[in-house]
Order: structure tokens, then sequence, then C-alpha cells
């Protein structure tokens, strides 16, 4: 998946940020092939370079740390897994 039109003005808005992270919408968890269990939320990374887009759900009501670093390395994992 590829960033929307919301990201691309998050990204503008937030110019030192290389990465995002933010929750799905309905409707973009409605594009996976699988859905998550009712039990997980589904998120996403996005990278500001490409706008390329990764997935991923956890338990609901667990974060993740919204730091560049972080996320460039969970977001290349992901990456590696598909």
């Amino acid at each position: 998946m590829h960033a929307t039109e919301i990201d691309r003005m998050w990204f503008r808005a937030h110019p030192n940020r290389e990465y995002r992270l933010r929750r799905q919408t309905p409707a973009e968890v409605q594009r996976w092939p699988v859905q998550p269990g009712p039990d997980f939320d589904a998120w996403c990374i996005i990278r500001r370079i490409d706008g390329v887009m990764e997935l991923f759900a956890i338990k609901a009501g667990e974060t993740w740390d919204d730091h560049d670093l972080e996320l460039e390395l969970f977001f290349d994992s992901l990456r590696e897994a598909a």
C-alpha cells in the first residue's frame, strides 16, 4: 500500500520525520486479505522517501514507540518478512 494524501500532509507538517506511525482506518483494514482478530488493532508505518506503507496488527491496548530510528528498524523487519 502507499501513503494517503493525509499522510503526505502530515509529513509536510513534520519535515524532520522520516516515518509516520498511525492506526489504520476501517476502510484500509477492509483491504486486508485476512482481517485482524477482534483483540487486535491494525496499524501502519509510512516511509516518507517513497510513501510505502507497511501494515501490522498488535494486541489491542498495546502501543509502539513513535521514534524514527525504532520505526525504521521495525519497518525494515516487516519488509524482510514479506
